[in-house]
């Protein structure tokens, strides 16, 4: 997995349905272990970037294309995970990792995920997004519209 500093970097896409039911991306974190520390838990030392910063550093001129696939796959993930699965899901929250090949991997996909990326200053609009897709999620589900679509 990619390191800076040799600490090593993952990432949590936080993902939603939409009031079109699609799954999108709201927002990324990236987090860096802590010194010493193979976990990238806040809690225990990690630290919070913006997926730009972790993969400016790594990947230089290419981070954005690296981002995009990133993103790619996880939408791709939650639509996969939602065919085998037989609940409904609206929020889903990956931790994923991008080798130095580019690959990406999934750890982890929490059907209730937290919110700690949202305290990054630059991913505050992110988790007010958060909140307006769950409502635009649940007003699709119960087939009410806003009164701005009347």
């Amino acid at each position: 997995m990619i390191e800076i500093d040799g600490c090593p970097i993952d990432f949590r896409f936080h993902m939603h349905k939409n009031g079109s039911n699609q799954w999108i991306v709201v927002g990324i974190g990236a987090k860096k272990a802590g010194r010493g520390s193979v976990t990238t838990h806040l809690k225990n030392g990690g630290a919070l970037l913006t997926p730009g910063q972790a993969l400016g550093r790594v990947f230089g001129g290419r981070a954005d294309e690296v981002l995009q696939r990133a993103k790619s796959t996880a939408i791709k993930l939650a639509e996969s995970l939602e065919i085998q699965h037989r609940h409904l899901l609206g929020e889903i929250g990956f931790d994923l990792g991008i080798d130095q090949d580019e690959d990406i991997w999934m750890f982890e996909a929490n059907a209730k995920p937290g919110r700690s990326i949202f305290r990054h200053p630059s991913l505050r609009a992110e988790g007010k997004a958060s909140i307006e897709h769950i409502l635009e999620h649940c007003l699709y589900l119960s087939k009410f519209r806003r009164r701005d679509e009347m």
